[in-house]
């Protein structure tokens, strides 16, 4: 039993690696317009529907993200081990000190603590932006065959996080405001001290801080600084992308309100001619 389930959990599950996902080929191509498309097509199929629906359906979101998150742990054993050896398999990466995981029980505390409810608008921008850039350049997150457990949890927890944010927009429980931006600045550099505090204790490099990510030879000083600051400029081109999407939608809407010329002008010159025979 135990042997089938290294089987089944492994990144070669069912063709010995004969098909592979790597990052911009067909199956990495393939997992983001389904994303992407589930969660446009879940906007606009929930678009007449009542508040409480759309609540409902962000509150199934939350749920499903951390049930993802947490039984992820119970197979940790069988993914990332594969000397047998109990308790060796258990993955860093996972702990709650990446951006993408500590939003996890962030987006559950702001869904349904009314507390929280105040910092939705940055938690929302943040839900969008964090698993948006990983799914894009996903890096060791996924490997081996394009349904194997590690890639399918993957992005299937990166794409639910992503439902989230997007939609808790596109409903309306919040709304982007150039005047509120900062405060995305403010928990991204919140996350950094977080995730730096993990880095100390645990020796390892959560947040990219460690490390550079740019490759252009940052120093652990500056990227603590430049990691956040980065993110924070996706954060800036998503508002801009929200405003010109409205700005679009209600120019459309407009050309649809107006009434031709055409059509007015012989009904004012019908009226005309009627009054001048009245008078007459």
């Amino acid at each position: 039993m135990r042997n089938l389930f290294f089987k089944l959990f492994s990144d070669t599950p069912f063709c010995d690696g004969a098909v592979l996902i790597k990052s911009f080929n067909i199956w990495h191509i393939l997992y983001l317009l389904v994303i992407i498309g589930s969660i446009i097509g879940t906007a606009f199929l929930m678009k007449k529907k009542s508040v409480d629906k759309k609540n409902k359906l962000l509150s199934i979101l939350a749920i499903t993200l951390m049930v993802s998150y947490i039984s992820d742990f119970f197979v940790h054993d069988f993914v990332y081990s594969d000397d047998g050896v109990t308790g060796a398999g258990l993955n860093m990466d996972k702990l709650p000190f990446h951006i993408c995981t500590v939003m996890c029980p962030i987006i559950v505390f702001t869904q349904f603590n009314k507390r929280f409810q105040r910092f939705i608008e940055p938690v929302a921008a943040l839900a969008i932006v964090a698993p948006m850039m990983y799914i894009t350049y996903p890096s060791t997150g996924v490997a081996g065959e394009p349904w194997c457990y590690r890639t399918v949890q993957t992005m299937f927890f990166h794409g639910v996080e992503f439902a989230w944010g997007f939609l808790t927009v596109a409903f309306g429980k919040t709304k982007f405001s150039w005047k509120n931006i900062w405060k995305s600045c403010v928990g991204l550099f919140i996350i950094a001290i977080w995730a730096k505090l993990g880095n100390l204790l645990l020796g390892y490099n959560w947040f990219f801080l460690e490390s550079d990510p740019f490759g252009i030879g940052l120093n652990v000083y500056i990227l603590f600084f430049a990691v956040p600051v980065a993110i924070f400029a996706m954060v800036a081109i998503i508002y801009a992308i929200n405003f010109g999407v409205i700005a679009i939608a209600k120019k459309i809407e407009s050309k649809k309100n107006v009434v031709p010329e055409t059509v007015d002008a012989p009904l004012e010159a019908e009226v005309a001619v009627a009054e001048d025979e009245t008078q007459k």
